[in-house]
């Protein structure tokens, strides 16, 4: 009376697999490098002190001629308060990485601004001597 269906294996096609495969690997990549903030070439100060940096801090860089940086960004000294109001409500802590051989002024001005804002942390961030 009644037919019994037929059963087909099922067939899994690879081309769909790999598709996956590399879209995750993609993804894996990019989220891997949003993590390097460090990539502007500051040369820090040297201490012998050493203390663990959080991921949740504010990085700014001054580079040697006077540029202040906030992740890539390029802040003016006219700007930088409005800028680091504007990001404080996401950091507590402030991170300053200062070529040693920038003028003291340019760090005086971030150290300024972060103390007008109330940060709760501001560090200068150095390199053990001789590295």
């Amino acid at each position: 009376m009644f037919e019994k269906p037929k059963r087909e294996t099922p067939n899994i096609g690879m081309t769909p697999l790999i598709d996956v495969v590399f879209i995750l690997l993609i993804f894996v990549v990019l989220a891997a490098n949003f993590d390097r903030v460090r990539g502007l070439k500051v040369d820090l100060p040297e201490a012998s002190s050493q203390h663990k940096i959080q991921k949740k801090a504010l990085v700014v860089s001054i580079t040697s001629k006077g540029r202040i940086h906030i992740g890539k960004a390029v802040v003016s000294p006219k700007t930088l308060l409005s800028t680091l109001h504007r990001l404080r409500k996401k950091h507590n802590m402030l991170i300053l990485r200062a070529d040693g051989k920038s003028a003291l002024q340019y760090a005086v001005r971030v150290l300024d601004a972060a103390s007008t804002l109330k940060f709760s942390s501001v560090s200068i961030a150095t390199q053990r001597p001789g590295q």
